[in-house]
This record gives C-alpha cells, structure tokens and sequence, in this order.
C-alpha cells in the first residue's frame, strides 16, 4: 500500500461539504424562527464531535452518555424529541459502521468502485483492513485473515477516519466471519490502526 496520500485531491476532499455553521463546540444546536410571531420548530445544525487521540483496541464510542438534558430542553413538542432521541441513540448503537452518523459528521462511501488516488475505494479500503487485521495479529496472537470488503465509512476531519466492514476468517480455511475495522489516515505518514473485531450484533 502507498503510504503518501495527498489529502488536496478535489474529488475527496469532502470537509468542506460537511462543515457546520455555528463554531459553538456542541453536538448540535437549536435555532428557533419568528415569523409574524410564529414560531417555528427548531433547527438542528450538526457539529463534529470531538475524538480522542487514536489508540489501538480503544474504541471513542465507548463509555459516551447518550442522555443530555439539553437536548430535551430544545425540544417543545414531545414527540419531536422522542424521534430525535431514538434517532441519536442509533446512531451511537451503529459506532460509525453503519449508515451516516450526523453527529459526528461520518458517511458511508456507497460507490466501492470509484478510483481513490491510483486505486479504487475497495482496493483502498482492503488495504486499511488488512493492516488492522496484521496488528490485530500481532498484539492478540490470533490468525485472522482478511477476505474481502463489505462495506465503508468515512470521518473527514484532521485525516480520514474510516470505519470498513469485511469478511474474514479466524483460522485457515475457517467459515467467514464479518469483522469490523476503524484505522485513521492522517495523509503523507503510514496509516494509524485502531481496532479490529469481530462485528458487532446492533439492536
């Protein structure tokens, strides 16, 4: 795999699409319109959240509070509110894995075919499994091997954080196995692996 990526090409360089309006540092906020004393329902404008440093087998997802008494607050119509919160829960539940996360700004790249630099985005995407599936080798002592993608998400922010799906087996000639891996590619240095596992079951 190449390790300089030029994070300037035009047809990936998605930051711009997926910046928020406001600087206010939250998850979300609410904008409420008058019009001729009408007020009008909240509009939620979504913001990157944060993430920690990379750590390999840390998972960012993991010990976050999905209830914030502000977000009820912001909320005048109840059922408003239980749809949003339903719809943030599974979003957190999904860990980046599945569909588009607004909260934290990650989207799914549908298209496994379109070129990425000198590759296509499946080429790209299996080179980034297959390097978290050899860390995960190494530090575990397991024998995991990678198969084939499934499918991918993306996080644009200081690098591309991506979350890949794929088939894999756990001993040699052993039946598939859907895994996940999320690694960070900060551009012009070796990719960063952060976990590798096996999938995990949303409810």
């Amino acid at each position: 795999m190449k390790s300089e990526v030029t994070r300037d090409e035009d047809e990936h360089d998605t930051s711009t699409e997926y910046e928020s309006d406001t600087d206010s540092g939250r998850a979300w906020s609410v904008d409420t319109e008058e019009d001729e004393g009408v007020v009008k329902s909240p509009r939620i404008n979504y913001l990157n959240m944060q993430d920690p440093e990379p750590e390999w087998d840390v998972d960012s997802f993991d010990g976050y509070e999905c209830y914030d008494s502000e977000d009820r607050k912001s909320f005048s119509d109840e059922e408003e509110y239980e749809e949003f919160r339903v719809f943030k829960i599974q979003a957190w539940k999904n860990k980046g894995f599945y569909g588009e996360d607004p909260f934290r700004s990650i989207f799914p790249l549908t298209d496994l075919e379109e070129p990425w630099i000198d590759m296509s985005t499946r080429e790209y995407f299996a080179d980034i499994a297959s390097l978290c599936v050899k860390k995960l080798n190494e530090e575990k002592g397991t024998t995991v091997e990678f198969v084939s993608i499934v499918r991918g998400n993306m996080k644009v922010g200081d690098g591309w954080k991506l979350y890949i799906t794929f088939m894999a087996r756990e001993h040699p000639n052993g039946p598939l196995v859907e895994y996940q891996a999320k690694a960070m590619d900060f551009g012009g240095k070796p990719p960063f692996p952060i976990l590798c596992r096996p999938a995990s079951t949303i409810s």
